[in-house]
């Protein structure tokens, strides 16, 4: 059921993919995205929420924006963009694929309210399309003495996460400053177990269980820890 309700969560922004990868050499992932991150903390050093800036692929641009109508200097009009913004988020917004993020706090998961300032840009000189958006927790959440996990990943790894460039991960918000991150990258696949994921076809439903365990904990992972109340102080 997890699993199954995972895949349909990136339907809509994948089937494109998938269709140029059927024709090209078979291999997992299908999609890559140059992604930022940056969780807000509020004034009671609490967890807001977090916001994403997701940069796909030249060649997922240039298959998406196919047949599309454009300007003469390649521009896509805005309502076009805020289209693929709307269907872009409905299909992420499957509750249990969790817009493939994940934040947990005393090891429990926490809720994601409605996602806000959701827009699609597009670089015609580039061929490259980014979708940014903003995650609010349901409820504010302290990171607590063991600290808060914000898990950010494809299990299907149908998409591959980069958080390469500088400054990828951060804080933010009125009380982010006292408060510290660390990036974990995910842990490097053996050749057996890549040379498995590149036989697979281009769908996510294909990918066997036994590899989708493994695929599962390819996660990117920031941990975030803010002082005790008070101990910043003197």
């Amino acid at each position: 059921m997890e699993r199954t309700s995972a895949c349909r969560g990136l339907a809509t922004l994948t089937a494109a993919t998938a269709l140029l990868a059927a024709g090209a050499a078979s291999a997992h992932p299908h999609m890559w995205i140059d992604a930022r991150a940056q969780i807000d903390i509020d004034a009671q050093q609490r967890i807001t929420a977090v916001r994403q800036v997701w940069l796909f692929d030249e060649m997922f641009g240039a298959y998406a924006t196919q047949g599309l109508k454009k300007g003469k200097d390649g521009s896509l009009p805005a309502d076009t963009l805020h289209g693929m913004a709307q269907d872009w988020m409905k299909a992420l917004g499957e509750p249990i694929s969790h817009y493939f993020t994940r934040v947990t706090v005393g090891g429990k998961t926490a809720a994601f309210a409605a996602p806000r300032d959701a827009r699609v840009d597009w670089n015609p000189k580039t061929t490259r399309l980014t979708l940014s958006f903003t995650l609010p927790l349901a409820e504010p959440a302290a990171p607590g003495a063991e600290g808060a996990q914000v898990d950010i990943y494809d299990p299907t790894y149908f998409v591959a996460y980069a958080f390469d460039e500088k400054g990828a991960v951060s804080l933010g918000g009125p009380q982010g400053a006292p408060c510290t991150s660390a990036y974990r990258k995910p842990k490097e696949l053996d050749w057996k177990t890549m040379q498995q994921l590149a036989a697979i076809p281009a769908d996510p439903d294909a990918l066997p269980d036994e590899l989708f365990a493994i695929t599962k904990g390819l996660t990117h992972r920031i941990e975030v820890r803010c002082p005790p109340p008070g101990a910043q102080a003197g």
